[in-house]
């Protein structure tokens, strides 16, 4: 679906299950001014085309144990196919990992990563992340606070 397909109705749409994906389709007709069947509808043919992908929930990390919040640069010492399938592997094996990007600069992936406290950080660091073979460098930022959060 290219964005000329997607009209003002329906990213008004969009924009109210973002913020509130368990609102009952009555209720998402009503604010953005549709009636139910049409409203239904729309939500349906947005996620047959993809462009609404899935429903989740907003989790407080520190409530689960998860007091401890970085963001972890990634240098590869190599690059080769058989490296980064390797790195994603781990990647994927790591439940501290709770999101990893692949980006452009001085770092080839940035990762999130969630643990209970300081001692569990530099266990993860030392002992699991900087012993994949192919990490060459890393550099970790610890969150002091979200100002925004839109996932």
């Amino acid at each position: 679906m290219t964005n000329t397909q997607i009209d003002v109705m329906d990213r008004k749409i969009i924009a109210v299950l973002q913020a509130e994906g368990r609102i009952s389709n009555r209720d998402l007709a009503q604010r953005v001014g549709l009636s139910a069947t049409p409203c239904s509808r729309r939500v349906k043919r947005l996620e047959e085309k993809g462009v609404i992908s899935g429903y989740g929930a907003r989790i407080d990390p520190e409530i689960l144990g998860y007091g401890v919040s970085v963001m972890v640069n990634v240098r590869l010492s190599r690059q080769t196919p058989a490296d980064i399938k390797e790195f994603l592997a781990a990647v994927h094996s790591l439940p501290e990992i709770i999101e990893c990007l692949l980006v452009t600069g001085n770092f080839d992936y940035v990762l999130k990563v969630r643990t209970p406290n300081v001692d569990a950080l530099k266990n993860f660091v030392l002992s699991k992340l900087k012993c994949i073979p192919c990490v060459s460098e890393t550099t970790t930022m610890l969150i002091l606070e979200t100002a925004k959060a839109t996932d």
